[in-house]
C-alpha cells in the first residue's frame, strides 16, 4: 500500500520518550532487541521528555472526570533515565513468556529460537 514503515530505531526511541513501555516490551519481545542494540541506536543518555508527560497530563485531567483513581491514567512527569528504563525492559524478556510457551522454545514470548531475524525477511507486495 505503499505505506512506509518507520525505521527500527526512530519507532523504539518514540516509545521510549513518550513513555509507552508497554508497546515498547512488545517491540523488545517481537524483535528479540538486546541492551546493545539499545546502546548502538537509541539516545539513552538522557531522561524522558518532562514537558511533553506535562502536557499529555494535563490533557488527560481535561478528558476523565476526578476520581480517586483518575491520577493512575497520567504519565510520570519526573525525570525517568531512559537507559534504566531499557535495561529493565530489556532485562524481564523471559519473565514475560507464558506458561503457554515452552522456555526452552521461545527467546521471547514472540520469538522463537533459531529463527530468522524478521528484518532481513524478504517482503512480497502484491
Amino acid at each position: 500500500m505503499n505505506i512506509p514503515y518507520p525505521k527500527l530505531e526512530v519507532l523504539a526511541q518514540s516509545l521510549l520518550d513518550t513513555q509507552r513501555f508497554c508497546d515498547l516490551e512488545d517491540l523488545i519481545d517481537g524483535m528479540d532487541l538486546s541492551e546493545e542494540w539499545g546502546e548502538q541506536n537509541l539516545d539513552l543518555d538522557r531522561s524522558c521528555n518532562v514537558e511533553y508527560a506535562q502536557k499529555k497530563n494535563e490533557k488527560i485531567r481535561a478528558s476523565i472526570p476526578k476520581t480517586f483513581y483518575s491520577e493512575l491514567m497520567e504519565m510520570n512527569d519526573g525525570p525517568t533515565e531512559l537507559r534504566g528504563v531499557w535495561q529493565e525492559i530489556v532485562r524481564s524478556k523471559a519473565k514475560r513468556i507464558g506458561v503457554e510457551m515452552p522456555r526452552e522454545l521461545y527467546n521471547t514470548r514472540f520469538y522463537a529460537k533459531g529463527r530468522e531475524d524478521p528484518r532481513k525477511r524478504n517482503r512480497y507486495v502484491v
